[in-house]
C-alpha cells in the first residue's frame, strides 16, 4: 500500500470520495502490469478544492514568514519519517531503479524544503523605496498547480512547498502518470499541521481536472510544468480570468565541447545528465556540439561511455538505467530514433528496439548519434529518452548560432579551460541557465528558461516570489 487513500481526494483537510467513479489506473512501466487505481477528478471536485483553498487563504495569508518557516520544517521532519513510503511509490509507479528513487528522486524534497525555509529569512516582505513610498510582497491568493512525472516529488515540492512559504493555499494535480508519491505528500502535510484547506489534492487528467482547474475564475495563480503542448492549453484556460502562469516546459539543451576541455570528463558528465533518470529531464544536454578538431576522438569517447551505461531492473540496487514511463513514451522515443536513420544520422551506439533481456517494460538502448544537420528530427525535436546527437562546429560564432537555433530555452552546457570563452558564451545563449564544466544546480538556485520552455523560476528566493504580488503603499 502506498498511501492509505488511494481512491480519495484530500480537500479542506479530509480524506473525501469523489463524485465520479471513473477512475486511472497507475501502471509498472518496468512490467506494464496495473499497481493501483486512483480517482479521475471532475469539475465539481475541483470546485470543492478550490472553495476550501479559498476559506484557508483568508487565515493563512496572515500567517508570519516565521510561522511558515516553522511549517516547512516539520513538513521536513515527518518526510524524513515516510521518506521510504515516497521512495517506493516513484520506483514502482516510474520506474525509477531502487537507488535513484531511494536516492536524489525522493531525496530532492528534503532538499527544497531546507532551501525554502532559508529563503524566508533571506526575502524582504516589506521594504521602503528612496521615494517614500513602500512595498509589501502579500501572497498572491489561491494558487492552482499541475505537476509532471519524470521528477514528481522534485516537481511537486517545486511547487508546493513554495505556495505555502508564501502564504498561498493551493490545489495539486499530480500527473495520472505519477499520483502515488503525491498521495504520500498528502498524508505528510496534514500530519505536519497544514491549515485545513491550505493544500488540495484532486487527481486527475489534463484535459479534464487540469483544465478546470486553469479556467476557475477564483485561482489567482497557475503554475505548470509538461510538455510545451501542455503549457500552451493551460496559458490558453487562464487567460479567461486574467489569472497569472508560470510554466516550466520543454527543453533541447546544447553542449559545447572546445578543444582545450577535458572531453573524457565533458563527455561522462554530459552523458550521464542525458542517460540518468532514463532520459527523461527536461534540461538534458542532448545536443553536443564539439569544436572540430577533437570531433572525431570526441565520437568514440562518446560510444565507449555510452557502453557503460547498463539498463535493468528499477526493484534492483545499483547504478543502471530503468524503463521510461509509459508505452505512449516509448512509442515516441522509438518513432524519433528511427527517423534519425531514415534522415541519414550515423549510429554510433544503441538504436531502435528493447535492450535484451528485457522486452516486457517500457525500456530504451541508451543511444548516440553523430552527424546530425539542423533540418533533422532528432536535432528539433525534444525526445525526452536516452538519446543524444553530435555535430562539430569550427567557430564560437558557429557554435553559438547552432546552439541558439531552437524554440527552447531551458538550459545550455559549456566545457571549455577557457575561463574567457565561458564567460562570453554565457551572455550569447540564449537560455534560462547555463552550466559550465560540469556543474550542476544547486538547491535554491532559480530554476526556468525561455522561448518555448516557458517562463517563471522555482526554487528559493526566486520560486517564492512566483506566488507573491507587490503591493504598493504611499503615504
Amino acid at each position: 500500500m502506498y498511501a492509505q487513500y488511494p481512491l480519495k481526494f484530500y480537500i479542506g483537510g479530509n480524506w473525501v470520495a469523489p463524485t465520479s467513479d471513473a477512475v486511472i489506473p497507475v501502471e509498472n512501466p518496468a512490467t506494464g502490469a496495473e499497481i493501483a487505481q486512483v480517482a479521475l477528478g471532475t469539475e465539481t471536485d475541483v470546485n470543492a478544492a478550490v472553495s476550501a483553498a479559498l476559506k484557508a487563504q483568508k487565515s493563512f495569508r496572515q500567517t508570519t514568514p516565521a510561522d511558515r518557516k516553522d511549517l516547512l520544517l516539520r513538513i521536513l521532519s515527518i518526510y524524513e519519517t515516510r521518506a521510504a513510503d515516497v521512495s517506493k511509490a516513484i520506483r514502482d509507479e516510474l520506474g525509477a531503479p531502487y537507488d535513484l528513487a531511494y536516492g536524489a528522486q525522493t531525496g530532492v524534497a528534503l532538499g527544497h524544503l531546507r532551501a525554502f525555509a532559508d529563503a524566508i529569512d533571506q526575502l524582504d516582505f516589506e521594504h521602503n523605496l528612496p521615494n517614500g513610498s513602500s512595498v509589501i510582497k502579500e501572497p498572491i491568493g489561491v494558487v492552482g498547480l499541475i505537476t509532471p512525472w519524470n521528477w514528481p516529488i522534485h516537481q511537486i515540492s517545486l511547487k508546493v512547498f513554495a505556495a505555502l512559504a508564501a502564504g498561498c493555499c493551493c490545489v495539486l494535480k499530480p500527473s495520472e502518470v505519477t499520483p502515488l508519491n503525491a498521495l504520500v505528500l498528502a498524508e505528510i502535510l496534514d500530519e505536519a499541521g497544514v491549515p485545513a484547506g491550505g493544500f488540495n489534492l484532486v487527481n486527475g487528467d489534463g484535459q479534464t481536472t487540469g483544465a478546470a482547474l486553469a479556467r476557475h475564475p477564483k485561482v489567482a495563480m497557475m503554475s505548470f510544468t509538461g510538455s510545451t503542448a501542455g503549457g500552451m492549453a493551460v496559458a490558453q484556460e487562464s487567460a479567461k480570468s486574467i489569472k497569472k502562469v508560470a510554466l516550466e516546459l520543454g527543453g533541447k539543451s546544447p553542449c559545447l565541447i572546445f578543444a582545450d576541455a577535458d572531453l573524457d570528463a565533458a563527455m561522462k558528465s554530459t552523458l550521464s545528465k542525458v542517460f540518468g533518470n532514463s532520459g527523461q529531464n527536461c534540461n538534458a544536454p542532448t545536443r553536443i556540439l564539439v569544436e572540430r578538431p577533437i570531433y572525431e576522438k570526441a565520437k568514440q569517447t562518446a560510444s565507449e561511455i555510452a557502453a557503460t551505461f547498463v539498463v535493468g531492473d528499477p526493484q534492483k540496487r545499483g547504478n543502471h538505467i530503468g524503463p521510461v514511463a509509459n508505452a505512449r513514451q516509448w512509442h515516441h522515443i522509438q518513432s524519433l530514433i528511427q527517423s534519425g536513420l531514415d534522415q541519414g544520422a550515423n549510429l554510433l551506439i544503441g538504436g531502435p528496439g528493447k535492450p535484451d533481456g528485457l522486452e516486457n517494460g517500457h525500456y530504451v538502448q541508451p543511444t548516440v548519434f553523430a552527424d546530425v544537420t539542423a533540418d533533422m528530427d532528432i536535432v528539433t525535436t525534444e525526445i525526452f529518452g536516452p538519446v543524444v546527437v553530435m555535430s562539430p562546429f569550427d567557430t564560437e560564432d558557429e557554435a553559438v548560432n547552432f546552439a541558439n537555433d531552437t524554440d527552447y530555452g531551458l538550459a545550455a552546457f559549456v566545457h571549455s579551460a577557457d575561463k574567457g570563452r565561458v564567460d562570453r558564451l554565457t551572455r550569447q545563449l540564449e537560455a534560462g541557465m547555463v552550466f559550465s564544466n560540469g556543474a550542476d544546480i544547486s538547491y535554491g538556485s532559480p530554476f526556468g528558461g525561455c522561448k518555448k520552455s516557458g517562463y517563471g523560476r522555482e526554487g528559493g528566493v526566486y520560486g517564492i516570489e512566483e506566488f507573491q504580488a507587490a503591493k504598493l503603499v504611499s503615504c
